[in-house]
């Protein structure tokens, strides 16, 4: 099936950089001139504090399923790729796991912030921007938004993306159906979890 997605160039800082929109650079400077920071998550705790934040949106504003805690837990644990969390006044405010592939790319898997809460501080701006500094300092070449929906249909989170400067591909997705009855189930199932059903 035809399916976007957005790939950024990460082998170049200042060509990186000047391929995100000015808007989008803006609120990047000033979430960082107020004091906004983003690292790697260092325990458990601080993964936790993060799947809260996700789960809160997943549960309020996208309604779809989310893996249990324990699957992010295990992700740090287990090392199989970065939890970078944005900052601000000693408090985690946002954050992005990212799946890495060593020295050839790192993949946007979960984003979030307090956007609502925090709109001067941009959580959800600097998340990703966090993993694509990250692939910059790491010699990662690539950074992956790992999809940007159907060429066909309006998709929010696509505006969001097109803005960090990266080149839309359209490589396509798979769908395989096993077993048609419970395909369907499962639609109709994630349709009453949309907020507002």
């Amino acid at each position: 099936k035809p399916y976007l997605n957005f790939k950024v160039n990460t082998g170049d800082r200042e060509a990186m950089s000047s391929a995100v929109s000015r808007s989008r650079m803006r609120q990047i400077k000033k979430a960082q001139k107020g004091s906004v920071i983003w690292r790697e998550a260092m325990n458990s705790d601080e993964v936790i504090s993060f799947y809260g934040i996700l789960a809160d949106l997943y549960r309020h504003r996208i309604g779809k399923p989310l893996p249990p805690r324990e699957f992010f837990i295990n992700f740090f644990d287990r090392g199989i790729g970065k939890y970078l969390l944005v900052w601000y006044n000693d408090r985690i405010i946002g954050g992005i796991m990212c799946p890495v592939l060593e020295g050839k790319a790192l993949y946007e898997f979960y984003v979030c912030g307090l956007d609502n809460m925090y709109k001067e501080q941009y959580p959800s701006v600097m998340a990703t921007w966090a993993a694509m500094e990250y692939a910059c300092q790491q010699h990662i070449p690539l950074f992956d938004f790992m999809g940007a929906g159907n060429p066909e249909s309006a998709y929010g989170v696509r505006e969001f993306k097109a803005r960090f400067g990266g080149i839309l591909v359209e490589e396509g997705r798979f769908l395989r159906i096993n077993n048609p009855f419970l395909y369907n189930a499962g639609k109709a199932g994630l349709k009453l979890l949309k907020p507002g059903n």
